[in-house]
């Protein structure tokens, strides 16, 4: 274990190398099905309105801006409103690879911020997403194919 003046990163060159394949890979799979990606804010007025997620604010006072000022933004806790307003706003099938952040999680492996990866395609239904999802792991992780079941 490094020691807490040890200035080297706590992942290998060699899975620093592994993760940038993966996202390359993830770009490529989600780049030759026509999806755009987007990056959205990180930092937002307003908060994730899930009570099971713990938004990490950020003083506004820090960022200077004279609009925030006294108040409180929020570092995101899923790209999911931002996606959704691009989407709102005339895009058909967008994809990001984004940084969230989340507090009052706690465990061994848990770290505050991460990176995340979320897609929205307007018109699918659960069965078409089910299929994008397989198509994704079998390309990305080189597994089997899904095998769906229904709650019936």
């Amino acid at each position: 274990m490094p020691s807490k003046n040890d200035f080297r990163t706590t992942a290998t060159i060699q899975t620093l190398k592994h993760r940038a394949e993966i996202i390359k890979s993830v770009r490529h799979f989600f780049d030759e099905r026509g999806f755009l990606e987007v990056e959205t804010p990180i930092l937002s007025h307003d908060i994730v309105v899930d009570r099971h997620l713990e938004p990490i604010p950020v003083s506004g006072d820090f960022v200077k801006v004279p609009a925030t000022l006294g108040k409180n933004l929020w570092l995101q806790t899923s790209p999911e409103f931002a996606m959704k307003r691009v989407l709102a706003s005339g895009a058909d099938c967008i994809y990001q690879i984004t940084k969230a952040f989340r507090g009052g999680e706690s465990g061994e492996r848990h770290n505050p911020e991460f990176t995340m990866l979320e897609w929205y395609r307007v018109g699918d239904d659960q069965s078409s997403g089910m299929a994008l999802l397989s198509n994704f792991v079998q390309d990305i992780l080189n597994c089997q194919p899904a095998r769906t079941i229904s709650y019936r």
